[in-house]
């Protein structure tokens, strides 16, 4: 993921991974991926029935985070929904500039206009809407 962040930034994206390592491993896995996002933790699971995210079915490892990744709109609506278990379940990157593009299209200025474009008038700009 580390190779999106100047993408992330150009189209207006954030990204945020939450984790269930203490602080220092934490700290150390954000470090070694030199990654420029925030990383939060619930080390305690606290979360982990709030947000209905909890699997039981292996009682070897308890009561562990199904891997979940989410799309947001600006809003903080959920876009798209990606069930991380197993390899097929995970986004590629390609599946998250799929998101990117399609949330990017549902903006005013997603399409450039070059009829609203201002033209340059000797040392000036003019609004092309202004002739009309």
């Amino acid at each position: 993921m580390t190779h999106l962040q100047p993408e992330m930034k150009i189209n207006y994206c954030k990204l945020i991974t939450v984790s269930v390592d203490d602080k220092m491993n934490t700290n150390e896995t954000r470090d070694a991926l030199a990654a420029a996002w925030p990383f939060l933790m619930d080390p305690d699971r606290r979360l982990l029935y709030e947000l209905q995210m909890v699997d039981t079915t292996d009682p070897a490892h308890g009561e562990v985070y199904i891997p979940y990744s989410f799309s947001l709109d600006r809003d903080r609506t959920i876009y798209k929904i990606y069930n991380g278990w197993y390899h097929v379940g995970r986004p590629t990157v390609e599946d998250i500039r799929q998101d990117w593009q399609a949330l990017m299209s549902h903006r005013r200025d997603y399409v450039y206009d070059p009829s609203r474009a201002p033209v340059p008038k000797g040392d000036a700009f003019y609004d092309r809407r202004d002739r009309e």
